[in-house]
């Protein structure tokens, strides 16, 4: 008995010992973005890439990377405006090969070195929406695609590639679609699929009612074509966790 203790006390010390030693980066550099600097297309456009040991953030705002660090959806970060308006880009590298939970700590751990990030969490009752199933079976086809998840115009259409319908959740409340509030995913569907979602006749009038419809701010514009693809949005009231930006300094420190 006192051998079986002896030897789990021993590894309880090596595996805390081992992650007690990459509570931070091994090294890490953050910039503002040159990309978003020169401004034209695709200054706007981020990306970010991650592999067990680092982690490859281009042309992000401190918003989107506070999303990533704290794995919350963007309708979940409480914020200052300029958070959207400056572009970094942040490249760090562990010293061992970690799971991606871990990166994101050590990602805050950055975030409050470098940009002296602080937050609090609270929990508040929203209104959204309930992304769920009609009585019709859903007009979903399950993709063999490796590729991401993918939208694109074709005609009056916009076709989705290899995406969930949480994926979708999160999508609707962005542009085009810009549904006004955040979409909570509660159809149950596991993902991911390839769907079309019929909006105009042809290009120029999908284009048309797209800008119509982000002017007027009117949800009911994508009713229809969900239903015909045997989704509804169902608005509710939700208690929703919020992660509160509460400072952040503009000019990160220097690398």
């Amino acid at each position: 008995m006192f051998e079986k203790s002896l030897c789990a006390a021993v590894l309880a010390f090596f595996f805390s010992a081992a992650h007690a030693q990459i509570s931070s980066f091994e090294i890490a550099s953050v910039k503002v973005s040159q990309l978003a600097a020169r401004g034209g297309e695709g200054s706007t456009r981020d990306a970010i890439q991650v592999t067990p040991t680092t982690l490859s953030m281009h042309n992000v705002t401190l918003r989107s990377s506070i999303q990533w660090a704290y794995d919350v959806k963007e309708f979940q970060v409480v914020a200052p405006d300029w958070l959207t308006a400056d572009r970094y880009d942040i490249t760090a590298k562990s010293s061992e090969s970690v799971p991606i939970e871990q990166l994101r700590l050590l990602l805050r751990t950055l975030l409050i070195e470098r940009f002296k990030l602080s937050t609090h969490r609270e929990r508040k009752e929203v209104s959204v929406y309930a992304l769920r199933t009609t009585s019709r079976r859903p007009e979903l086809h399950v993709s063999t695609s490796s590729e991401s998840p993918s939208m694109r115009p074709n005609g009056g259409a916009l076709e989705f590639h290899n995406m969930s319908m949480t994926e979708l959740a999160e999508r609707l409340p962005k542009r085009p679609f810009g549904i006004g509030r955040p979409v909570i995913d509660e159809t149950a569907l596991t993902g991911p699929f390839d769907f079309t979602m019929k909006l105009a006749g042809n290009a120029a009038e999908l284009k048309s009612d797209l800008e119509r419809r982000e002017t007027d701010q009117d949800a009911s514009f994508f009713v229809a074509p969900l239903r015909e693809l045997g989704l509804r949005l169902q608005p509710e009231k939700a208690p929703v966790d919020m992660l509160v930006v509460d400072h952040a300094e503009r000019k990160p420190v220097e690398n």
